[in-house]
């Protein structure tokens, strides 16, 4: 069984912490007195196979706070760090900024830096591995706008996705799995050429529409919403908190 590699994009800007109430970036914002991407982190470390994980972050953010160092620090150093001088134009372009260390012989976790998903991370893979999907990602039920969203068919195969658009009530949690690193920067690639952006932005989620269009096989680890918590807000934190 191949490796994994899991790539966490953290250079994203937060909307809706103020830098007056929230000073540190948001990685490093507690949660039950532990920084954020601690908890991230310490879940993801209950996998097996894990080669090594990769990290896209602001260069601001290591010169001000050494969140590099945390990283390694939380990592026992088994990590990649990619620093980041300017803004990009997405989450899709963040992570294809890791394109040096990914590959075609180890499979490729992309996941969410804020956020707590309360399932065996081992279950999902073996469930993907099993079913010998080439991709699949972890859902939630919702139909809000603010995430991404997967169409499945009659046999929960994924045959669309969107971003920022309900397309069904299964929402993508953040959670990515593709059989190999070049699938992703592949398919990525693809979808920038096409321009296939959200307010001018890239996302991961529509990367599947070009793996969907090559007739590869996706699937979805459905997950109940009392076990998905996304940190995207502060009264999500408080919520987590008062659980």
């Amino acid at each position: 069984m191949s490796k994994i590699d899991i790539l966490i994009p953290l250079a994203g800007k937060s909307l809706f912490f103020d830098d007056k109430s929230y000073p540190f970036p948001k990685p490093l914002i507690d949660v039950d007195s532990t920084p954020m991407i601690q908890l991230v982190i310490e879940r993801l470390l209950k996998l097996t196979h894990i080669n090594k994980f990769i990290f896209i972050v602001n260069n601001e953010d290591c010169k001000k706070y050494h969140i590099d160092n945390v990283l390694r620090l939380l990592t026992e150093d088994n990590c990649e760090i990619v620093k980041l001088d300017n803004e990009t134009k997405g989450a899709a372009c963040s992570a294809l900024m890791a394109i040096d260390y990914l590959d075609k012989d180890r499979q490729l976790i992309i996941c969410n830096g804020d956020q707590v998903i309360e399932e065996n991370y081992n279950d999902i893979i073996d469930f993907f591995q099993n079913n010998i999907f080439d991709c699949g990602v972890a859902t939630f039920e919702s139909v809000h706008p603010r995430w991404s969203y997967v169409r499945l068919d009659e046999n929960d195969n994924i045959i669309e996705t969107a971003e920022k658009r309900p397309i069904s009530k299964s929402a993508i949690a953040g959670f990515y799995y593709f059989k190999d690193g070049y699938l992703f920067i592949e398919s990525a690639m693809r979808m920038i050429e096409k321009d296939a952006n959200v307010n001018g932005l890239y996302y991961i989620a529509p990367c599947l529409n070009e793996l969907v269009l090559q007739n590869k096989k996706l699937g979805a680890y459905k997950i109940d919403n009392d076990r998905y918590f996304s940190f995207y807000s502060p009264q999500k934190i408080k919520t987590y908190e008062s659980r």
